[in-house]
C-alpha cells in the first residue's frame, strides 16, 4: 500500500505563517539577506504606492512576511516611528507638491482629486502592507490620516479659499469630516483646533468638539500660526494656573459641553412630545358647529 499523500496547505497573500519565512527568503535567493536590505525593500514599496504604483502579484505577502521578520529583530521597535516620521513625510510631500501647482478654486479641485486617490487606493494599501504592525498606541489608519491632515491639508492654509469658493468639491467635504473623526491619543492638539476651523467653514451648523478661544480667531491669517499660538500658550502657562488646575479646567469645559448637548437634546425631545400630545388631544376633542337661526 502506498504511503499517504498529504495535500499542502494553500498559501494566501497575507498568510501569517512565520515558520515559512526562512524558506521564503531562501527561494528568493536571499538566504543571507540583511535586515537593512529587507527594510529597504519595504520602503521602496511604500514610496511606489504613494506615487500611484500598484503592488505586483504576491508582493503583499512578501511585504507582510518581511515586516513580521523585522518585528522579531532589533529593528522592530523602530518600525512604527520610522513609518510615521520618515516614510509618510516623504510620500505626502509629493502629494503636497502636486496640489501646490494650482491656486484658488483649482487648488480645491486638485485637493479633492488627491484625497480621493489617497483615501481609496493609498490608505487601504498602506494598511494592508503594515497589517502586522497592530496593537500600538495609534493604528496604521490613524497614523496615515493624521499625517495627511498635518502634512498636506494644514500646509495649504485653505480657510480663506473655502470661505470664498463658489462651490466646495464633495471629496473635500468628505475629507474634512473623515479627518475630524480622527483623534490623537492624548488631548486635542493645535492641529485639531485648526482642522475644526476649516470644518466650521464648510459644515453649517457645526458643533465643535473642543472650545475655541476667541483670541485665536485669526490663526489662519497669521504668517506662522502654529508658532505664534504655541508661544502665546507657553507665556500664558507661565503666568497662569498650575498644570493640574488647567487640566481640571479643561475637563470641566468638556463636561459643560456634554451637559449642554444633553440639555439641548432633552428640551427638543420634550418639545416633540408636547407637540404630539397636543395633536392627539385636538384630534380627539369633539367639534362644535355653530347653530344658524333662520
Amino acid at each position: 500500500m502506498m504511503g499517504s499523500f498529504r495535500r499542502p496547505r494553500p498559501r494566501f497573500m497575507s498568510s501569517p505563517v512565520l515558520s515559512d519565512l526562512a524558506r521564503f527568503h531562501a527561494s528568493s535567493s536571499a538566504l543571507h539577506i540583511s535586515n537593512t536590505s529587507v527594510w529597504n525593500s519595504v520602503q521602496s514599496a511604500v514610496i511606489k504606492v504613494f506615487q500611484g504604483g500598484a503592488l505586483q502579484t504576491n508582493e503583499l505577502y512578501t511585504l507582510n512576511e518581511s515586516i513580521r521578520w523585522l518585528l522579531k529583530t532589533e529593528m522592530g521597535s523602530f518600525i512604527t516611528e520610522y513609518f510615521q516620521n520618515q516614510l509618510l513625510t516623504r510620500g505626502l510631500s509629493d502629494v503636497l507638491d502636486q496640489i501646490l501647482l494650482h491656486s484658488g478654486d483649482e487648488r480645491l479641485v486638485a485637493l479633492g482629486n488627491a484625497w480621493d486617490r489617497f483615501f481609496t487606493e493609498t490608505l487601504p494599501t498602506l494598511q494592508a502592507i503594515f497589517y502586522p504592525v497592530q496593537g500600538q498606541e495609534l493604528t496604521v489608519r490613524q497614523m496615515v490620516l493624521l499625517a495627511f491632515r498635518d502634512l498636506v491639508l494644514l500646509k495649504l492654509h485653505l480657510e480663506e479659499t473655502l470661505g470664498t469658493a463658489a462651490s466646495i468639491p464633495p471629496p473635500v467635504t468628505q475629507m474634512l469630516l473623515v479627518l475630524q473623526g480622527i483623534h490623537e491619543s492624548g488631548a486635542p492638539s493645535l492641529e485639531y483646533y485648526q482642522l475644526e476651523r476649516l470644518v466650521e467653514v464648510v459644515v453649517c451648523p457645526y458643533v465643535s468638539n473642543v472650545l475655541h478661544n476667541t483670541n485665536h480667531l485669526l490663526l489662519a491669517t497669521s504668517k506662522h500660526p502654529i508658532t505664534e499660538l504655541q508661544n502665546q500658550q507657553t507665556s500664558n502657562h507661565r503666568a497662569s494656573k498650575p498644570a493640574n488646575i488647567q487640566s481640571q479646567s479643561f475637563k470641566s469645559s468638556r463636561v459643560h459641553i456634554v451637559l449642554s448637548r444633553v440639555t439641548f437634546r432633552s428640551s427638543m425631545e420634550n418639545t416633540r412630545r408636547n407637540t404630539r400630545r397636543n395633536t392627539r388631544r385636538n384630534a380627539s376633542a369633539p367639534s362644535f358647529k355653530p347653530i344658524l337661526h333662520q
